[in-house]
């Protein structure tokens, strides 16, 4: 083999080695891109899962939940406690915004609005035996 050839031949290794170096460090970057931003992504999922659990606990802790609210008109509604007006006002308040935002239905409305009158009508009477006495 002559020189000429030997030197064509070692040029042409070069230059795929060259070649597939740049081949290699686009691939990659494109792969470090892509890991940076699914990282991102995912960092930011984390980020939000964590404030929205840090939220529900807390408004389960201060009772601001939409759960306490739906509980506590049960609760009272069932249990017969002697209550004010206002009271029981609020609970009919409650009731409704339960039935707008389509936490119960209607008939479970309308039963619940009876409970709450009938416990109201016998509140009234015990208020009024009370203070006969």
């Amino acid at each position: 083999m002559d020189g000429k050839k030997a030197l064509y031949y070692a040029a042409i290794a070069i230059a795929v080695l060259v070649g597939v170096s740049v081949v290699v460090s686009v691939v990659s970057a494109i792969l470090g891109l892509v890991s940076a931003v699914v990282s991102g992504i995912v960092s930011l999922a984390v980020l939000a899962g964590i404030v929205y659990v840090a939220y529900k606990a807390g408004s389960w802790l201060l009772g601001d939940g939409e759960d306490s609210i739906g509980t506590d008109s049960l609760d009272s509604i069932g249990s017969g406690s002697s209550t004010s007006v206002g009271t029981s006002s609020s609970r009919q308040d409650r009731l409704r915004e339960q039935y707008v935002e389509g936490r119960i239905s209607e008939d479970e409305f309308e039963r619940r609005i009876g409970e709450e009158l009938e416990t109201e009508a016998l509140d009234d009477i015990d208020r009024e035996l009370e203070r006969e006495r």
